[in-house]
């Protein structure tokens, strides 16, 4: 088996059991005493990591201050998102030339993190991966999703809300994003009694994301509810009565305590929910993830954003459910 497949059964067989591999980096040089703090991307979605020296990098005219510019990468362009401008700090020339470039996929779309130095890959359990909280180290907790420990040590180690520094670095992607949301067209989605009675409840830890996808449900008028993890979701489904008034459950895969996977898993294994439809909300969107996702029992795989690809999925859900009579 040759190391790329290898890496891609490794890491199904990590989401299978509740578990990732972590990416860890740091955003600034040591100095003096003082220790940098670590950072944390899912390795799933890192392509590769390059050494930024070895790249030049062409400005992009009227681009935000965030994207330093475009990089070629065997004759493929994507931008390159200055990591430490938006954590408020600067990288000197010298800097630059030490630092790491990590080309990263979200809903495939590829940019580059620039980042001073990769600290190694670690295997961790989403249930130890925690919400954002208050810190007392010097970190921004709006950028902040989650956080861990560094193997065997009480080092903190963060989670950024990624889906947020692209939105706020690529005001166009943001543009396109909610604007997409609000001009829906209600009288071209005409739902079911059913749908509109019922509720949709979604699993997202990234507040933007959750922001987007309440206005895409607020604009077809259904109901919803949204849970900041996965635990959260099937705690809420396990203290319900009744699923009668549930239409269908949105997860993301990244989540603390709880993943996607393990959304899926539990209601899937429960009689009482087995039905229920599951449609997993994902920047992790290789066809790999997807024949894994849809092989453990979610009914669809779509990426973030996407807002064509979740009306239609409302409506096959609709469709299926209710003009079945199910």
């Amino acid at each position: 088996m040759s190391t790329t497949l290898e890496q891609v059964e490794k890491t199904a067989q990590l989401s299978k059991n509740n578990q990732l591999s972590l990416m860890i980096f740091q955003v600034q040089f040591p100095y003096d005493d003082y220790q940098p703090p670590y950072y944390g991307i899912n390795v799933f979605k890192v392509r590769e990591v390059l050494e930024a020296r070895l790249f030049d990098i062409s400005p992009i005219p009227d681009a935000n201050p965030l994207v330093e510019g475009m990089i070629e990468l065997r004759g493929e362009y994507l931008p390159v998102i200055d990591l430490p401008k938006w954590m408020g700090l600067e990288m000197t020339e010298e800097q630059r030339e030490k630092s790491i470039i990590i080309v990263a996929d979200f809903s495939r779309n590829y940019v580059g993190l620039r980042v001073s130095h990769i600290h190694g890959v670690e295997e961790k359990n989403w249930t130890d991966i925690h919400p954002a909280g208050n810190y007392k180290v010097n970190v921004n907790t709006n950028q902040i999703v989650n956080h861990t420990y560094l193997d065997n040590s009480e080092t903190l180690c963060f989670i950024l809300d990624i889906e947020k520094l692209l939105i706020e670095a690529m005001p166009s992607m943001a543009q396109k994003i909610f604007s997409s949301a609000k001009s829906i067209d209600k009288e071209a989605h005409e739902l079911s009694p059913q749908m509109y009675a019922k509720t949709i409840l979604f699993a997202e830890d990234s507040q933007s994301i959750q922001k987007y996808m309440g206005m895409v449900f607020d604009q077809l008028n259904l109901k919803h509810i949204g849970f900041d993890n996965g635990r959260l979701l099937l705690d809420y489904i396990q203290g319900l009565d009744t699923l009668d008034d549930v239409a269908m459950v949105f997860t993301d895969l990244e989540m603390p305590v709880a993943s996607g996977h393990t959304v899926i898993k539990e209601l899937k294994e429960d009689p009482r929910t087995r039905t229920l439809p599951i449609v997993v909300h994902t920047s992790m969107t290789s066809d790999n993830n997807s024949r894994e996702v849809l092989a453990m029992g979610a009914d669809y795989f779509i990426g973030k954003v996407d807002t064509d690809l979740i009306l239609e999925t409302v409506c096959k859900v609709d469709q299926a459910r209710f003009s079945a009579g199910v």
